[in-house]
């Protein structure tokens, strides 16, 4: 007889419970703990899910708070730049353009030549655009002043066209023609 047919008949009593244990703990193991392992691997998974989507929903909160604090930002410059950049009305518009320009042009030692102005009405919007053109003339250099100096004007004008031109019989004066705009809101203080 080998050995290990020996010790299992001399120690069959001890074999036995032994041999059971170990399928019952390999069927508790099959039946229980893995099951419960797999549970909590996957609640361990949803967990760290659910803690991005939190730190996602809270970064999304703070985008759109800040959304909402710029576009409040936005609001408070919009209404600043209508009510103290913009001209109020229409003859504000005029005032700014008329005045500004004949004081430019003096400064620049230009000739206004000739000045045409139109209000217009813009499309889908409470503004209105009001377009001033002048002809002048004079020498280059004070040209280069007079445009300079509407660029850097404080008031709010748009430089829109310049077109400048030299007639052949005056060698020394230069023709120049400006298409300003300044945009105002319809309807405040009584206007259009």
């Amino acid at each position: 007889m080998t050995p290990a047919r020996r010790v299992l008949r001399e120690k069959r009593k001890l074999i036995w419970p032994i041999a059971i244990a170990l399928i019952l703990n390999a069927a508790l193991f099959a039946i229980v703990v893995y099951p419960l392992s797999k549970k909590v691997a996957g609640g361990e998974q949803a967990a760290q899910a659910s803690a991005a989507a939190l730190q996602a929903a809270r970064r999304d909160n703070d985008a759109a708070r800040a959304t909402i604090e710029g576009k409040a930002q936005a609001d408070v410059e919009l209404q600043k730049f209508y009510g103290e950049i913009l001209p109020p009305d229409d003859s504000g518009a005029r005032r700014i353009t008329f005045l500004r320009m004949e004081q430019l042009a003096s400064q620049s030692d230009l000739r206004l030549v000739r000045v045409t102005s139109s209000p217009d009405h813009q499309r889908d919007s409470r503004l209105v655009k009001f377009t001033y053109s002048a002809a002048l003339s004079g020498e280059y250099r004070n040209v280069r002043r007079f445009i300079h100096a509407l660029e850097t004007a404080p008031e709010f004008l748009v430089l829109e066209n310049v077109q400048l031109s030299q007639n052949e019989e005056q060698n020394t004066a230069l023709n120049l023609s400006v298409t300003i705009a300044t945009y105002y809101r319809a309807g405040t203080n009584g206007a259009n």
